[in-house]
């Protein structure tokens, strides 16, 4: 292996300017997106689309965008996450220029739903990698504070939406928003190749080999080791050269590190350079190649029949050239995508309840400014209030959810599973919540479970999968994310047609988050017994 191989990320230095350019990307993005429901309140009603119109507007959007991104993985290995976060920034800024021209639903579908929701999914692919290159020991804690400043845009976004709309109407206000998500296109610029921070790994004291202590000697051009102390060689060494005779056989490697110990090596095969003396230069040399007397072949590879070994070379070649142009179309596309990750038993797990969860944590964030209209018949600055209150708890435990972790010393998986449990709980409240003020409380608690699991979710799976492997697997979630949020996004619309009210939806969206916590406590349930037995 090499020795860049073997070299780990910084965990710190140029990473935390990342970690900004991370939080500067989601502060203008995040936000405008999950909040985009104030905006199309205002546009749905200008344009006559119905509620399964709507919602499949804004479903489609993260739906399109996450199944494009199964092609996340080759692109970022072929483009690096740089060059991926300029597109990406550039679309997000185009599609809501278009959007703020649409005036049909097939306008907003191609300039909202495909082109904005494109770059959306390529800006969060390219900076997830580069955060999750520059850390590793400390990743938890570099999202969580980059989540936590992303949290900013949480609280004053949906305000600011509110302000725009009501001073220059929703196509205006989505031009100025367009333009603030320009500062993406910053914090692209700010990202550089992990690599060339990557540094040594710490070597610690039980990977310090016992025999330390003793001398490792060069003997006929093979290392041996010697409990006998350097400086005798050095002495040896000395001696026979003052005497005119050859040098010892074994020589200590300490000797070679003394003072002189650049001209101590020459003096090993020319003696002459070292001392004086009185023989000519070209006078014939002491050392013939005949009086060795020692011949180490241990690490030779069968130097007496090397037309043999080319031999099996050239067919190992061979077969390897073989093997590479049988491959199928279907191997191929395996190869160039990694769907070996798939054998794995636990990454399909973590694969689906991922897949279900974020399902119902988008449709639920997207939904909500139109769900408190509908449901509690809130005008649009109480639901701008409601949102910010999400917001600022949302930005308070993302900042401290990473230390709630190491103090309960439980693994991602598990903490984002119990705010799962809790947010079932929070989301059955909400339906029986009918005043302002109780549902300011039910904000607060939807914040700090979504303020835990947005830091959680971005680390299960970059704990769990090799970083070489990352880009694939967050390309395989990616796709599963997309069918999933597809799916089931544009089936509440419906739900919601026929029943007449947004309770059935929500009701769905807490079942589909139960399968999530059935599926993993089952695995987790299964392990641990099967380490009992064991």
């Amino acid at each position: 292996m090499s020795r860049a191989m073997n070299k780990v990320p910084p965990d710190g230095g140029y990473g935390w300017v990342v970690t900004f350019a991370y939080a500067l990307n989601n502060v203008v993005v995040l936000p405008l997106i999950v909040g985009f429901g104030l905006v199309f309140q205002e546009a749905f009603d200008e344009t006559d689309l119905s509620a399964t119109q709507g919602s499949l507007v804004i479903v489609l959007n993260h739906g399109i965008g996450m199944l494009l991104s199964f092609f996340g993985g080759p692109v970022l290995c072929r483009f690096g996450y740089r060059k991926v976060a300029v597109v990406g920034a550039l679309l997000v800024s185009s599609g809501l220029i278009l959007t703020a021209l649409a005036t049909n639903f097939w306008l907003f579908i191609i300039s909202y739903s495909i082109i904005n929701s494109m770059g959306v999914a390529a800006v969060m692919a390219a900076f997830s990698l580069a955060i999750n290159s520059y850390f590793k020991e400390k990743r938890a804690r570099a999202v969580g504070i980059g989540m936590s400043i992303t949290g900013l845009g949480a609280i004053f976004m949906p305000l600011l939406m509110s302000v725009l709309i009501y001073a220059y109407g929703w196509r205006y206000a989505v031009l100025i928003l367009s333009a603030i998500c320009l500062h993406s296109l910053l914090a692209a610029c700010l990202l550089r190749p992990a690599k060339w921070y990557l540094k040594d790994p710490q070597i610690s004291e039980e990977m310090v080999p016992l025999n330390k202590d003793l001398s490792i000697e060069l003997v006929n051009g093979s290392f041996t080791t010697s409990s006998k102390q350097g400086i005798n060689s050095l002495a040896k060494l000395d001696e026979s050269l003052e005497n005119g005779l050859p040098p010892p056989k074994s020589v200590s490697m300490r000797a070679l590190s003394g003072s002189n110990g650049i001209i101590n090596r020459n003096a090993i095969s020319h003696p002459d350079i070292r001392k004086e003396t009185s023989e000519m230069p070209l006078a014939e040399s002491k050392y013939k190649w005949w009086e060795s007397q020692e011949i180490n072949l241990g690490s030779s590879i069968n130097i007496f029949n090397e037309t043999e070994y080319d031999k099996k070379e050239k067919e190992l070649t061979k077969d390897l050239s073989e093997e590479k142009k049988s491959k199928g179309f279907v191997q191929k596309i395996i190869d160039f995508f990694d769907l070996t990750l798939l054998k794995d038993p636990i990454f399909i797990n973590i694969l689906i309840g991922l897949s279900l969860a974020s399902c119902v944590e988008i449709n639920f964030s997207l939904l909500l400014p139109i769900i408190l209209k509908d449901m509690l018949n809130f005008e649009t600055s109480d639901i701008a209030k409601i949102m910010a209150v999400i917001g600022f708890s949302d930005t308070l435990f993302r900042l401290v959810s990473a230390f709630i972790g190491e103090w309960c010393h439980r693994p991602p998986r598990v903490m984002y599973l119990v705010c799962l449990i809790i947010i079932i709980f929070t989301r059955t409240i909400m339906l029986f919540t009918t005043t302002f003020s109780g549902m300011l409380f039910v904000a607060f608690l939807i914040g700090v479970t979504k303020g835990i699991r947005t830091v959680y979710m971005n680390i299960i799976i970059p704990n769990y999968v090799p970083l070489e492997r990352l880009p694939f697997a967050s390309g395989i979630q990616m796709l599963c994310n997309g069918i999933v949020i597809t799916t089931i996004g544009s089936l509440l619309g419906r739900f919601r047609d026929l029943s007449g009210s947004y309770r059935m939806p929500i009701i769905i969206l807490n079942f589909v988050t139960f399968l999530t916590v059935i599926l993993w406590s089952a695995e987790f349930i299964y392990f641990r017994i099967k380490n009992r037995n064991n």
